[in-house]
């Protein structure tokens, strides 16, 4: 299966340069920091006491017609030699009615823990009204959770909804949450476990934007699954 999914991903992430090639190519870069790396739910930078550490991230996206390809990058600290995670992502956004679907693959790489390696497939369909109100369902798979790891499922359903009239300055304010349920199979420690969040953007139309959120668990007594408030600051060019 991690053969298969390994296959997969160099297939889109190759073949989807050649059809951006034929077809105008828009680049995106963004770069970001927060008060804290929370992803789905958990903490993924913390001290020796697993408090949560600050993030610097960043990405670049080159899409053309319905295919994109992209990396991003930021610092992690799970209390092993890792200390950077570089994603690598690649997919197609075909639009069937109302609905915007997005088939595509990802990789989670550590440089400096293979081990950590993480490959997903991933489809999820979104739905928007003429308001600015979307919904959203995703669903993703990995065979392998790292090296000799559990296979899971993760599943997610997200909302987002601009407020009417609601600025501050140059910024125009949106509310979001999402709940996401991570399946872990034959994992003895924690076979699943369920996550929200809840927040408000605040954007501009020159890019930038600032994001106030809480996240949770369901899980009780490990410390990087406890809820978390959140800051963060975006650039997109």
């Amino acid at each position: 299966m991690k053969l298969k999914a390994l296959l997969l991903a160099t297939a889109l992430v190759c073949g989807a340069p050649a059809v951006a090639s034929a077809q105008e190519t828009t680049t995106s870069v963004n770069i970001g920091v927060a008060s804290s790396y929370q992803f789905r739910g958990v903490t993924q930078a913390f001290d020796e006491s697993l408090d949560a550490q600050p993030q610097v991230f960043g990405g670049v996206d080159l899409s053309a017609g319905s295919f994109y390809v992209g990396t991003w990058l930021s610092n992690v600290d799970f209390g092993t030699e890792a200390n950077l995670e570089v994603d690598l992502y690649a997919g197609y956004k075909p639009q069937v009615g109302p609905v915007t679907l997005d088939i595509g693959v990802l990789a989670y790489t550590y440089p400096q823990e293979s081990n950590l390696l993480v490959y997903e497939a991933k489809l999820a369909g979104t739905v928007a009204s003429e308001s600015g109100v979307s919904l959203t369902g995703s669903i993703f798979y990995s065979p392998e959770y790292g090296k000799d790891g559990p296979s899971y499922w993760y599943y997610e359903a997200a909302v987002s909804a601009p407020i009417p009239g609601a600025k501050v300055g140059p910024f125009a304010l949106s509310a979001n949450a999402s709940v996401g349920t991570m399946d872990l199979e034959e994992n003895l420690l924690l076979d699943s476990y369920t996550n929200w969040k809840v927040g408000l953007t605040a954007a501009t139309e020159s890019g930038w934007a600032v994001d106030l959120f809480y996240t949770d668990t369901d899980v009780d007594g490990l410390k990087p699954f406890e809820g978390k408030g959140v800051v963060q600051l975006k650039r997109t060019f």
